[in-house]
């Protein structure tokens, strides 16, 4: 896989702001970097959080279990993004299909 960088023409960091959740509201792409890995992140709901331990969802042996894994995480997002639910039920929810998925 080739290397692909993105230049934003920043020359020092500049603080936004400070807490357990930010979340950004994109209305066009934007250039995002995290841990030197960059991308161009599409239009949407960005959120950024610290909370210690997190539920994540691994993909089973099965290739259609994985997919569907996947396809319950981006509705869950996007439930939250939309103020569906809140950031607690998708935490629940996620621990609860990680669990059924392991099991």
């Amino acid at each position: 896989m080739a290397s692909r960088q993105t230049a934003v023409g920043l020359s020092r960091a500049h603080r936004l702001a400070q807490g357990r959740v930010i979340r950004f509201h994109l209305h066009s792409s934007f250039p995002v970097q995290v841990d030197g890995e960059p991308w161009i992140q599409p239009p949407g709901c960005l959120e950024i959080s610290h909370r210690g331990q997190m539920f994540m969802l691994r993909r089973p042996s099965e290739e259609l279990t994985g997919h569907a894994a996947a396809v319950m995480s981006d509705v869950l997002v996007n439930a939250e993004c939309n103020g569906v639910i809140d950031a607690a039920q998708k935490r629940l929810l996620l621990h609860e299909i990680a669990l059924r998925l392991s099991s």
